[in-house]
């Protein structure tokens, strides 16, 4: 047992010096090769705490080794003596790291980090200073082995010797050295540009705030926010969904340029994303999203230090610096035991987090809540408004409607799919949407109120908070979004704070298009060519409202995954919003739909029917002109594909929401 013992000890003390060495070489790399990241000293420990992942994956596997260890020895201690540089025992213990690191990296992650962020800051803390002291003991252990060969060997004054002790004295150096150029630029001079928070409230219709034609206040957080900042009264989604909606607000380009317009289609590498250009121009950039479509198999994470899309997974999937060994390992998440929720208090908790380890140069900060979108289950705290609706339904209707049963998945086999509800059937689908506005609003008096604050910048903060696209409830015989594009969908409000700007209400028409080159005017910097959005800093500077022009949306989607029938394949619904008029081409059905935006807001009365006047025959000819020239310009423009990976713990996120059957 004394030799056995000895073997393990021996085991556990190499696998442990492996994960010491292994974590101090992601600091080290971290702190050389950030350009600009979050590893600094003593404030910023985000790479070494992906590197302290593999120490903690060497204390995990350490079991497992002793495990195999055991089998080995008991095994062979009869032919022969065990030895730890047995050639057997190596392939063991290899093949046994391998399996762990594979399952620690997939499952476990950095839940401590998540705690809470004064608790995270102590955790974080903790694991630098156990690292150095584990490095440092594997210094001063090598330089003691030197000495003790030395004096068996009787070669004291050997040159050989002096140099082995000079190198071993050199390994302090690099991980000294990483600490000390963390701290000179985690202190580095503050920012000169504002800090930039924008904010997507998925599936936020424009008309649940009263800027915007409310009956009720549901959201009086929103609403006093927009009395201090600049609310754009007429702005539009490009898109009917979340992706190629939010793809063309990272990247200033339509639907049809983009070409992000299905679940396995992505950013294309050449389109250059705000986050991108912000972080070449000295921002961090961090993104917090609770929904697993704007993540790194979608092209999303292109430009940010950290997308934390932890619905998906694993940090590492959604950080993942190119210095992290640990990333290597595990590109995509097998599995996880631990998920977040895509609850909005927890958002913001994970962005306080991350904005307590960015300090020094200014910050973006890209927030993606959910609280709107399918599923709406009845919250504990509105239940008691929401049972005289819940009462007259069927109990199995009422959780077809919770659950958002009747969405992406129908409209994939059948685009004319429309649910069968009646009138209370409608008013509950209604009630529990207006619910989880409520609850948005809840979620965004915590963003404002003690994260924003909490950022310790001086100053000011530029803040957007806009939508992605809104839900439509058979208003015009479409459900949810994604098959429709009718102002349900396509409004969704846009309220900008630019530092040291007078409150101003202005029309548009303005689209998520734009919201890139105002970041960009807005911070001071040039806004790059193959941008096609406009630059709305200089009008809501002077409270003036945007000069006149026709905006192009897409509501196009990629079905081919789903859908049996070669015609129902792809989705596409073209929309002019322009010259006081709101032009709708469904391409599907062949239908068109003209209507006037100033005497027909809620788009009633089609002008585009049989027998239309020819003074509308005449607006009806220029709207088919101008669609087909602006989607053959934006098609002349688009970017070479570029295809997503959907990984089998994100196809469970998006069944879920309803996005695939």
């Amino acid at each position: 047992m004394k030799n056995y013992g000895s073997f393990v000890a021996q085991l556990v003390g190499a696998s442990f010096a492996a994960g010491v060495l292994a974590a101090a070489g992601e600091h080290i790399l971290g702190a050389a090769l950030g350009r600009g990241r979050f590893w600094g000293v003593p404030r910023h420990f985000y790479q070494l705490s992906l590197g302290v992942e593999v120490l903690w994956l060497a204390v995990l596997a350490v079991a497992l080794f002793a495990v195999a260890g055991t089998a080995y020895y008991w095994g062979m201690r009869r032919k022969r003596p065990v030895r730890l540089a047995s050639p057997s025992l190596f392939v063991v213990t290899a093949a046994a790291c391998g399996v762990a690191a594979s399952y620690f990296l997939a499952t476990v992650d950095v839940v401590a980090l998540y705690a809470r962020p004064r608790l995270a800051v102590v955790v974080v803390w903790a694991i630098f200073l156990a690292t150095a002291a584990a490095w440092v003991t594997l210094a001063v252990g090598a330089y003691r082995l030197i000495s003790k060969i030395r004096r068996r060997a009787g070669a004291s004054s050997a040159p050989s010797v002096t140099v082995l002790r000079a190198c071993t004295l050199a390994l302090l150096v690099p991980f000294v050295g990483a600490a000390v150029w963390g701290a000179w630029r985690a202190h580095a001079p503050g920012p000169r540009k504002p800090d930039i928070y924008f904010v997507v409230m998925d599936a936020f219709r424009a008309d649940r705030l009263e800027p915007y034609g409310a009956a009720r206040c549901l959201a009086p957080t929103l609403e006093n926010f927009a009395k201090g900042g600049t609310l754009f009264r007429a702005a539009f989604a490009p898109s009917s969904w979340t992706k190629p909606s939010v793809a063309s607000a990272f990247t200033s380009t339509s639907p049809s340029t983009h070409g992000v317009n299905g679940l396995f289609s992505a950013i294309p590498g050449e389109a250059l994303t705000l986050a991108e250009y912000l972080r070449g121009c000295g921002y961090r950039t961090l993104g917090v999203s609770a929904n697993p479509e704007v993540g790194r198999q979608a092209g999303m994470a292109a430009g940010f230090d950290v997308l934390d899309a932890t619905t998906l997974g694993t940090v590492l999937d959604a950080a993942g610096p190119p210095t992290s060994a640990a990333r290597l390992l595990v590109r995509y998440p097998v599995g996880s035991l631990w998920r977040s929720s895509r609850d909005g208090l927890c958002v913001n908790r994970r962005l306080a987090f991350w904005a307590r380890l960015a300090g020094g140069p200014p910050r973006f900060f890209y927030i993606h809540y959910m609280e709107p979108h399918t599923p709406n289950l009845p919250r504990a705290e509105y239940l008691g408004e929401l049972k005289p609706f819940l009462d007259k339904v069927d109990e199995r209707r009422a959780r077809e409607i919770e659950l958002g049963k009747y969405f992406f998945a129908e409209v994939a086999a059948d685009p004319a799919f429309v649910p069968d509800y009646g009138d209370d059937e409608l008013a509950l689908a209604r009630a529990l949407y207006d619910a989880d506005i409520r609850r948005m609003d809840v979620v965004m008096a915590d963003l404002l109120a003690n994260v924003v604050p909490a950022s310790g910048r001086d100053a000011e903060p530029i803040i957007i908070i806009t939508a992605d696209h809104g839900e439509e409830f058979l208003e015009h015989g479409r459900w949810l979004h994604g098959s429709g594009l009718h102002r349900e969908v396509a409004e969704i409000p846009l309220i900008i704070k630019f530092p040291g700007c007078a409150p101003a209400v202005l029309e548009g028409p303005v689209s998520l298009v734009d919201l890139a080159p105002t970041v960009a005017s807005a911070v001071g910097l040039t806004v790059p060519d193959g941008w096609e959005g406009l630059d709305l800093t200089p009008y809501a500077g002077r409270g003036q409202t945007a000069p006149p022009r026709m905006l192009l949306l897409e509501g196009i989607q990629e079905l081919s995954i789903e859908a049996p029938d070669p015609s129902h394949r792809t989705i596409e619904i073209d929309v002019l919003v322009g010259g006081g008029y709101y032009y709708v081409k469904d391409e599907n059905a062949g239908v068109e739909y003209l209507y006037d935006r100033r005497s027909d807001p809620r788009q009633v009365n089609n002008l585009a029917r049989a027998g239309a006047s020819p003074g509308l025959e005449a607006v009806l000819a220029e709207r088919r002109g101008e669609l087909g020239r602006m989607k053959r310009d934006a098609r002349a423009r688009a970017f070479a594909p570029a295809r997503a990976y959907i990984p089998p713990s994100l196809r469970k996120s998006l069944r879920a929401l309803g996005y695939v059957r």
